[in-house]
């Protein structure tokens, strides 16, 4: 298995030749490369924000959201535009309906506006999908490679973009964003189907496991690991929003604010 995998990164890089350069490009779940990534990242993303709250004044602090959202931006067209000079599947790689893919034009979309609607959805999806997608990256590339980098900044920068907005700006979800997001979440995946059958694509694992090892390897054979992907997600945004819960439960003030009526 292992093998064969290096096989379709070596075809993958143009290296099939090159045993010693193509071993450099497997990615190693919680390999040395892996953890010390995570550990750059959370670095990272606790400089940012805590620097925009700490020295920065409210409209620098602004300033700063719009820089991280162009650069969000300009990471996405080359992403994007490398997987395709690599061959990959135009669909695939550069529709961004993944959950993380659109998280990412969500959050720049936040980040330029401040709409609170679009902030309640990323919440559960980005902190959620990009939490997951660096603990059990679907890469085939170790770094230095470009997609390597660009996969981890992106989904990093998703969980910065909603943090930067909730440390700096007050932005919080509610109780009545979280019923939304699960009903909006379970249309959307049922929207999924159709679409993965007619584009040939693999929209939120849904048509077959990722070949990276995941969470749903313990899940079962399809379509029992899609049931069993449902439930995780739906306790996960559970999970995401229970310390506003217990918060609002100990000052007896839940935050049941209409979503729509925050835009």
């Amino acid at each position: 298995m292992k093998q064969d995998r290096v096989e379709w990164v070596m075809a993958r890089t143009g290296r099939a030749g090159r045993k010693e350069r193509h071993l450099e490009t497997h990615f190693a779940l919680f390999g040395l490369r892996h953890l010390l990534t995570m550990g750059a990242l959370f670095l990272l993303g606790f400089a940012i924000v805590y620097s925009a709250r700490r020295w920065l004044t409210p409209r620098q602090v602004r300033g700063l959201g719009i820089a991280m959202a162009l650069f969000m931006l300009v990471q996405e067209f080359v992403d994007r535009g490398y997987h395709i000079a690599l061959g990959d599947s135009f669909w695939g790689h550069v529709l961004p309906l993944q959950m993380c893919g659109a998280s990412v034009f969500l959050v720049i979309f936040l980040l330029l506006t401040h709409n609170r609607t679009v902030f309640h959805l990323v919440y559960f999806w980005g902190l959620g999908g990009a939490s997951m997608a660096i603990l059990t990256p679907d890469i085939a590339y170790s770094f230095p490679h470009v997609l390597y980098i660009t996969y981890f900044t992106s989904h990093a920068l998703i969980i910065i973009g909603i943090v930067h907005m909730m440390v700096n700006f007050g932005y919080r979800p509610t109780m009545k964003s979280l019923a939304a997001v699960i009903a909006f979440s379970n249309l959307y995946l049922l929207l999924m189907f159709p679409v993965n059958r007619w584009l040939g694509t693999n929209f939120l694992f849904i048509s077959e496991k990722p070949e990276a090892g995941s969470l749903l390897d313990f899940m079962g054979p399809w379509p029992w690991y899609v049931v069993g992907m449902e439930i995780v997600g739906i306790l996960v945004f559970c999970l995401l929003y229970m310390p506003y819960l217990v918060a609002d439960l100990l000052r007896k003030e839940p935050a049941v604010v209409d979503c729509a009526s925050e835009a």
